[in-house]
This record gives C-alpha cells, structure tokens and sequence, in this order.
C-alpha cells in the first residue's frame, strides 16, 4: 500500500511539473529571455547587467528564435501523455519504463530552467514586490482619496493626498540630450538599483535596446512601477518602437494576469516630467480603464486605422484606435502597428504646435498615455497651471489628461473644481486643430491625385 502511495503521488508531482512546463513554454514564445544570462556578463554604470559574449548561442535559441521553448513544451506534453496515460502508450513498455521517464524529467528540468518569462513574472510579483519595499521603507506610499468630478460627459477623478506636503522637494530636472547627468545631478534610474525597488530587466531584440523595471520611488496608487531605458536617454526624446513594443507587452501581462493597468509617458520639459532620464510609468486600473479612455471607447470612427479627436474635450488631443487583435499579433506586427500610430500622432502634435504663434521655443512637449485599446497624444504649452482662487502653481503631466488630476490640499481640490478641470487642461495644452489638419491631408492627397491624372 505504501509503495502504490508513493506511486501516485510522483505520478500526480510529474503531471503537474510537466503542465507546467507546458504553460510557461507558451508564455515563452512571448515574453524572451534567458535565465541564466547574468552569468559572467558586465555591469555597467550607467547600463547595469550586459551578457558575456559566451551565452550568445542561448540568446540565439531562446531570444532570436524559441528553439528551447520549442523542446520544452515537447518534453511537457511527452511526460504529460506516459503519465496520464495517453491511450496509444497505455502498457507499452515505453510508458511502463522507469528509465525514460528518468531521462525525460531530466531533460524537461534541464530545458526549462534556460528560460523563464519576463513581463508576466514582473506583473505576477508587483504585489508581494510592492509591500516588501514599503516595509523596508526603500519605497514611499502617500495615501490618498479620490474624488470624482463630471466634465466632459464622463466622470473624471481627482486624487487628494495631502501626505505629499511632507515628500522632498525635488531639484527642477534638467533635460539634457546628453550621454549622462552632471556628477552635482545623480540619476536616480541608474545602477547600483535599490534591491527592493528594482522588479527585473527586459531586451528588444530588433531594436538592440534594453530596460530597467523600477518600482516608483514615491507611490501614489500601489503597484505603480516604472520602464527606464538602460542607458541615459532623454525625456526630451519621443518613443522609439523598442519602447512601445515593451510598453504595450506589459499592458498585455496584466490583462493576462485578470488585471488593467495603463502607462503614460511625458516628454519634455513642458509635460510635467520630473525626471530628465527617459522611463515610461504604469499604473494599475480599479475599473475598465481611465476616464479619457472611456470617451474614446464611445467615439465612433469611420476610419479605425486613422487619427480622430475627441471633440468633447476643451483641448487639442489626438488619438488612434488600435486593431481588436494586436495583443496576440506576432512582434512584427506589433511594432508596426504601434510605430505607425505613433508617428501618425506625432506628426498632428508638431502641426498642432507649428499653428501656435505664442508656442515657446526648443522641442515640442507632449503626453502619451497608452492602453490596450487606444494611444493618445497631447501636445504641451505649458508644464504648470496657476490656479485662479490661491494663486499656486498646479503642476500637470499625463495622468492630468487621462483624467486623473492630482492635489495636495482641501483648498487646491476645491480650487480645481471651482475652475473646472477642462478650463486647467486647456491652459497647459493648446486649441484643438485637428479636423483642420485632417482636411489640409486630404486636400493635399486630392491635389496630389489630381496632378498624377493630368500626368497620365
């Protein structure tokens, strides 16, 4: 009795290793990387951990092409059906041998130890990640209250915490395109990282770039964690592909993981950033997405592949509907679909801004804030608000614009209702021009068509 016990019970611990395996080698086809790869690499200051030139065969068979994935979930499904047993192998020798279930554990064990999934384990951990760097007192939560407010046909929400009276006072960050900061400026994003607060490293291999994923050193909302690009890029600088690709993976984790989260990006010194070194934030969702998303959700396009606006908000804003399918489009699809809106979008912010005779010099500002169905672009004029009742500045980055105004005070939250939230965005960003570009573009592919004709 004791041995068929024993019996069943490895039976049941190898059927449930080799499902596994199954499911994290599907995940794997996703989300690339190779456990091992800290192993003899080179820790760069700035650019943290670069893989030693010897583990180039493992990057070439898990990250390039997922040759190891592959084998894994083979190794899975052969150990699932000598276990189960699948009908074909029920009394075989080969199912009855202890030999080849010896081998094939080992080699499963082997196989998927090489690998492991990076987006979906940074989104798994943030909880348990999340409350062990605030008991050690490495991260900071300020509590807070939300407050909602109706503007614009929907619900917008204001987050009162007056607990950010007591955070330290910032020095003003200075953007510069430079490699690195001046020694008298540390980089709060840059290597050693704080244990606690550093969640792992993702790699975009077509673009060759690489990320730190930081918890936020000052939370508002729990979870909120940040994308930084290994080396110093500045906030000045617009999203490449690499970024968007590894922004929108995350997103797609966390609805895989039953959770929503959505990221926010401000570039430029009239965006609300506080950082000159380049990082995308993401912050979870309590409901179905913030209040700007839902005006998108409801706006009908004739064109889903084209820029449209919101027309009930009170400031220049642009947007792009993203295919029903793009969370489980290859990679290729996924970076040319989200390159393509964003430069379709870019390219309406510096029309919108060449419009604007009183827009200030240097590189245009703007706010980007990215869900799993839509990307939205709004271009900057100015980086705060002065409130009309107390005189005080408001600062305003993308959460603003996403719906999601944030007060230190009793006095500024009244303050912001009695001025009304669209009256404050309006004066940070600029006057909506985007049907009148729209029309200039189709004007212009007309004549252009019309010369092509003539030609013929």
């Amino acid at each position: 009795m004791g041995n068929l016990i024993w019996h069943e019970w490895s039976r049941y611990v190898t059927l449930t290793a080799s499902v596994y395996v199954i499911w994290a080698s599907f995940w794997g086809f996703w989300f690339r990387k190779f456990f091992w790869d800290f192993i003899g690499g080179t820790l760069r200051d700035p650019g943290g951990l670069q893989p030693a030139n010897n583990v180039s065969f493992f990057i070439d068979i898990i990250v390039k092409a997922p040759i190891i994935q592959i084998l894994a979930m083979a190794f899975g499904m052969m150990m699932v059906a000598l276990e189960y047993p699948a009908p074909f192998l029920k009394g075989t020798a080969i199912q009855r041998s202890f030999v080849v279930r010896i081998v094939g554990l080992i080699l499963q064990a082997f196989i998927a130890v090489l690998f492991y999934q990076t987006h979906f384990e940074i989104i798994s951990c943030l909880p348990d990640r999340f409350d062990k760097a605030r008991e050690s007192g490495d991260l900071l939560f300020f509590p807070s209250t939300v407050h909602k407010h109706s503007e614009f046909g929907v619900e917008l929400e204001i987050r009162l915490c007056p607990a950010l009276q007591k955070k330290p006072q910032l020095p003003a960050p200075h953007f510069d395109t430079a490699v690195q900061l001046q020694p008298e400026k540390p980089d709060p994003f840059a290597p050693p990282y704080v244990p606690n607060l550093y969640l792992g490293e993702l790699r975009d291999e077509p673009e060759d770039a690489e990320y730190i994923i930081l918890l936020n050193k000052y939370s508002v909302v729990p979870n909120h964690f940040l994308l930084v690009t290994k080396d110093y890029q500045s906030q000045t600088s617009p999203l490449r592909p690499g970024d968007l690709v590894q922004t929108y993976k995350l997103l797609i984790a966390a609805q895989r993981t039953g959770r929503r989260f959505f990221a926010f990006y401000n570039c430029g010194n009239l965006s609300g950033a506080s950082q000159p070194h380049k990082h995308v934030q993401l912050i979870p969702l309590e409901d179905d997405g913030p209040p700007v998303e839902k005006l998108a959700r409801a706006t009908k396009v004739d064109y889903p592949d084209r820029p449209f606006a919101l027309n009930e908000l009170s400031y220049a804003n642009h947007v792009r509907r993203f295919p029903p399918n793009l969370a489980s489009a290859t990679n290729e699809a996924l970076e040319s679909a989200l390159a393509d809106a964003f430069l379709a979008l870019l390219d309406l912010v510096i029309s919108t801004v060449r419009r604007d005779p009183d827009y200030p010099p240097g590189t245009p500002s703007f706010n980007v804030v990215l869900t799993l169905e839509h990307m939205h672009l709004i271009p900057r004029k100015k980086d705060n608000h002065t409130l009309s009742e107390t005189g005080e500045p408001l600062s305003v980055n993308a959460l603003g614009f996403a719906g999601m105004l944030l007060v230190k005070s009793e006095q500024e939250l009244e303050a912001v209702k009695s001025e009304g939230v669209g009256n404050i965005l309006r004066d940070v960003g600029l006057e909506s021009v985007h049907e009148l570009l729209l029309n200039e573009d189709a004007e212009g592919e007309g004549a252009g068509t019309e010369r092509v004709q003539s030609d013929l």
